[in-house]
Order: C-alpha cells, then sequence, then structure tokens
C-alpha cells in the first residue's frame, strides 16, 4: 500500500474503456452483452447464441489463427449481426425513430449502427453510485490534457459539460494530421453517437480502423508523453486496444530505464472490494515495454490524487488561452499587424469571428466591462446562470455586498470557488458576507420561505412537465417548483431556468414574480452546490 500513488506532476493523458461507463451507468452492456443483445433482435433461425460464437471461434483455431480470438468472434459475428439486422429494416419488419429508407440510401447510414446510436444515448447513472467516488470522478475528467476514448456513449463529454468545460472533441481519425492545440482534447477513436457511420463494430471497421488509424493514434499519444504520463482506466491488460498500443509504444518509445516507461504507462486494474492500492511494475511479455499496474477498488483515491495536479491552469483553459494567444500574435504577428484587442475569458473561443481582427492587434486578457463598472444584477445572474465565469469574483463580491440582506440571489458557487476574506474587503464587506451566509446559505430555508395553498403545500411533484399541466398562475408555477425542488431533476431544472425563468426575469416588471424568480435562482443553486452552512 502507497501513501502516494503518483510521482508525476504533469495533467495525464487518459485512455478510458467501456469498464468506466459500466462502473457508473445502468445497463451499459460488455462487447459479448451488446452483441447477444442484437441476436436476440434478428432472425437467426433458433440457433443458441454462444453455440453461434463457437462455430466462429472453431473457425478460426482450425486455420491457426488464435490471435486476438475474441476479438476476431465477436468482429465476424457483428458484421453477421449488422447483415441481417439491416435486411429487417429493409423488409419493414423494424423501424427505427428518425430514420427513413431515404435518409439510409441518400446518406449510406446503416440502421444496425443507427440503432445502436439510439442505444447509447441513455446515460442513466446507477442508483447505487458511489457519490462521492462519482463527483472525484468528474473532477478527475477536468485534469486530464487529452483523453482518449473507445466508448461511444456521451458520458464523457456530458460530464465535462456539466462542468463547464467543452474540450475539442474529434471522431473516427479526425484530428491526428491537425495542428492541434494538445490541451482539452477528446478523441472517440470507435466512434460517436452523433455520427452512426463513425461506429466501429464490424471486421471491416477494424480492418480499415487498423490500416487507417491505429498508428496515428499511437503517435498522437506518443508526441504528448514527452512531458505527460498515459493511464489506461476501464480497460483489461488483455484488450486489444491496449495490447496494440503497447506493441506501437514499444517501436517508438527510446530504450530507458525500465522505473522510467513505468512512469508512463499507468494500468488501473479493478479489483473487486480492495480498498488499498497495490502498485507494482510489470513488464509485457510481448512488446517488452515496463508498465506500472495498479490494483484496486479504491478508484476515489485515484482521482482525487490526480485531481491535485496544478500547472497553473487547468487544461481546458490552457486551451482556450492558447488558442486565442496563438490566433492573435502568430496569425497577425506575420502580418505586421500592431494595435490593441481586449480579450474575455468567455469570447475567448469566438477571437476568429472578431471584426477587430482586421485591425492592428496586441493583447490583453481581461474583461472590458466589469474594469471601470458596477456589475448590474441582470449581468451578474446570466454570467452566472450560464456559468460564463466572465465577472471576476471580486467583482461578483462587491455585487452581493451592494444588495439589501433580504434580497436572494444565487451566491454559493461564488463561495465556494474564492476566499472572501482575503481579496481585500473591507471589514464590513465581510460582515455583509457572512450575513447572508447565515440568512440564505440553506436550502431548507429557501423552500420553507414559499407560501402555498394547503392543495399544493401537500401534493408532491417529481416533474416540472407534471406542475405545467396544473391550471396556475406562473408566479404559483415557479412557487411550486421551489417546493419539489429536492425531488425534481437537475438536468430538468437547468434547462427550465435557462430557457424559461432567466428570460422570464429579464422581460417581466412584475416585482413579486422577480422575487420569486431570485428564490428559485438561489434554491437551484444551492441543490446544485451545496449548502453554505
Amino acid at each position: 500500500m502507497y501513501d502516494t500513488i503518483f510521482n508525476f506532476k504533469n495533467y495525464p493523458i487518459v485512455f478510458i474503456g467501456s469498464g468506466m461507463s459500466k462502473r457508473y451507468l445502468e445497463n451499459s452492456p460488455t462487447w459479448q452483452d451488446l452483441l447477444e443483445e442484437y441476436w436476440n433482435k434478428i432472425d437467426n433461425n433458433n440457433i443458441n447464441f454462444y453455440n453461434y460464437l463457437s462455430e466462429i471461434k472453431e473457425k478460426y483455431i482450425e486455420e491457426n489463427n488464435g490471435l486476438d480470438l475474441d476479438h476476431k468472434v465477436y468482429a465476424d459475428a457483428a458484421t453477421n449481426i449488422e447483415r441481417e439486422y439491416n435486411k429487417l429494416f429493409k423488409s419493414g419488419k423494424i423501424s427505427l425513430e428518425g430514420l427513413t429508407p431515404k435518409r439510409v440510401f441518400d446518406e449510406g447510414i446503416s440502421p444496425f449502427k443507427y440503432s445502436l446510436c439510439q442505444r447509447f444515448s441513455q446515460n442513466k447513472l446507477k442508483l447505487d453510485l458511489d457519490k462521492e467516488e462519482f463527483e472525484s470522478f468528474k473532477k478527475f475528467l477536468k485534469n486530464a490534457k487529452m483523453i482518449i476514448t473507445t466508448n461511444y456513449d456521451s458520458f464523457i463529454e456530458t460530464l465535462l459539460s456539466e462542468q463547464n468545460v467543452e474540450p475539442k472533441m474529434y471522431i473516427g481519425n479526425e484530428g491526428f494530421f491537425d495542428d492541434t492545440i494538445g490541451w482539452s482534447e477528446l478523441y472517440k477513436i470507435h466512434g460517436d453517437i452523433r455520427t452512426p457511420k463513425s461506429i466501429v463494430i464490424n471486421s471491416s471497421d477494424y480492418e480499415k480502423y487498423d490500416n487507417e488509424s491505429s498508428i496515428l493514434i499511437s503517435a498522437k499519444i506518443l508526441s504528448s508523453m514527452i512531458k505527460s504520463s498515459i493511464i489506461f482506466i476501464g480497460y483489461s491488460l488483455t484488450d486489444r486496444n491496449v495490447k496494440k498500443l503497447l506493441a506501437d509504444f514499444s517501436s517508438q518509445l527510446p530504450k530507458e530505464d525500465k522505473r522510467k516507461s513505468a512512469e508512463r504507462i499507468i494500468f488501473i486494474e479493478f479489483k473487486e472490494d480492495e480498498m488499498n492500492t497495490f502498485k507494482t511494475h510489470r513488464t509485457d511479455d510481448k512488446s517488452q515495454i515496463t508498465y506500472t499496474s495498479i490494483e484496486t477498488d479504491n478508484y476515489k483515491k485515484i482521482y482525487d490524487e490526480i485531481s491535485k495536479i496544478d500547472e497553473g491552469l487547468p487544461p481546458y483553459d490552457v486551451l482556450r488561452y492558447q488558442k486565442a494567444i496563438k490566433k492573435l500574435i502568430l496569425d497577425e504577428g506575420e502580418k505586421g499587424n500592431l494595435g490593441s484587442v481586449l480579450v474575455t475569458p468567455s469570447t475567448l473561443d469566438e477571437l476568429d469571428k472578431n471584426p477587430n481582427l482586421s485591425k492592428n492587434l496586441v493583447v490583453a486578457l481581461g474583461d472590458k466591462q466589469f474594469v471601470y463598472i458596477r456589475v448590474k444584477e441582470i449581468q451578474y445572474l446570466e454570467d452566472y446562470i450560464f456559468e460564463k465565469n466572465g465577472i471576476p469574483n471580486n467583482a461578483a463580491i462587491d455585487f452581493i455586498t451592494s444588495l439589501t440582506s433580504n434580497k436572494r440571489i444565487p451566491f454559493s458557487k461564488l463561495i465556494q470557488k474564492c476566499d472572501f476574506h482575503n481579496i481585500g474587503l473591507s471589514k464590513s464587506e465581510i460582515d455583509k458576507v457572512e450575513a447572508r451566509i447565515k440568512e440564505h446559505g440553506k436550502i431548507d430555508s429557501v423552500i420553507k420561505s414559499v407560501e402555498l395553498d394547503k392543495f399544493y403545500s401537500e401534493k408532491k411533484f417529481n416533474s416540472i412537465k407534471h406542475i405545467k399541466k396544473e391550471e396556475i398562475t406562473k408566479h404559483k408555477e415557479i412557487s411550486i417548483i421551489i417546493k419539489n425542488i429536492m425531488q425534481i431533476d437537475i438536468i430538468e431544472l437547468r434547462k427550465y431556468i435557462q430557457e424559461e425563468a432567466f428570460p422570464l426575469f429579464k422581460e417581466t416588471e412584475v416585482s413579486s414574480l422577480k422575487s420569486q424568480l431570485r428564490k428559485l435562482f438561489l434554491a437551484f443553486d444551492l441543490l446544485v452546490n451545496g449548502d453554505l452552512t
């Protein structure tokens, strides 16, 4: 058992396999499970699925072609299942929402792969997952310099998006020939649910992948491994993708001390119920690559240690600033342009659309609208609700201390991300913040402040959709949402607040309705970011 698991200090490259989806998502299948599921959808002549797999396996054994045997069996099975499934679609025996025969013809879509995309589009979390570990997993993803995955689902990018991180995403072999930034990038090398044609599952898909993409992936990783280690998580050591990468590394990595090699390549191996982290150095028999193996079920400890790595800026911010600075200094500098343009953190990715780029430029990073003027309520709420992060902490704190103590406003996330005692506030301003925390820092107090009649005080709702079916005023609708906020799905709440509640707040002149909307914004903030007392 080791107190400190890793020795590296740079953000890692993370290779994520299906084991991570299986750990956290309901009904996340293995490749074998997935094929069996679709085998039962086709006309299989009542042949047992495993008898069918055995026939394929025997064929390869007879041909003395046993290398990567399971992979070949599953890829062959997928080829046949896809062919039969597509026949059923064309005959009208299977229908798929959103897919027509015309689309199949015009766009060359495989109904089987389209169905797979639908199958993996639902990211439903397990009810019994370890919530603390899961929160650590989300933070761990933010600290990955680059993520590479063979998973089709949108689980990873959804978790990043929830944290206001939008990595540059590449599907298939996209990006391997591009001059990419190398920070906060997500490579979905076996395809993505939004692009059915990108899915890699059958024999010809893998043949194309091996010939066109595999070596490019290895080259991309190797070029990033000068400073960053690579962590494999959610994979078995027998996985074909892992073995191929090790073989490529063997031919490309410089011959070096085995301990140094082991620090570059790390495998997290699942060992059920093992709360210790057993760390050993192993050498792969075929590739002769030495790597670090960590056996554990204590994934939280792994995540937490990676999350502590700090290179000054998180990978996503490096991506945003690097893209901005490269565009302004390199591209415009080569033209001999000089001058000034002010760049805000929330608009870095929009610089190429800025009409001022035709002028002479110099770079300044900051936010002009908040340098000389006091933040207005509508600016604060829009920045907060849509997580734009354009207002500096001290300007935001200055705004909330300017409010009367009884005025509710979301502030939990702000307080938790900044140490307001050490940003130059006066004692009276600190006292105002502490008073606001005491008065408005608990979600229960917001819920209890809502006044409803006996019927709606007692009636329970778990969906905004159901609340909207009641013939009630907008004020009462918002009150009922606040009253039942603990039972309503966070995604549904966020959508309602961003698409309905905030636009209503901007438009209405009714002060009582504005007050109720402020309560909703605060309640949601406390629900998502936690109580302050």
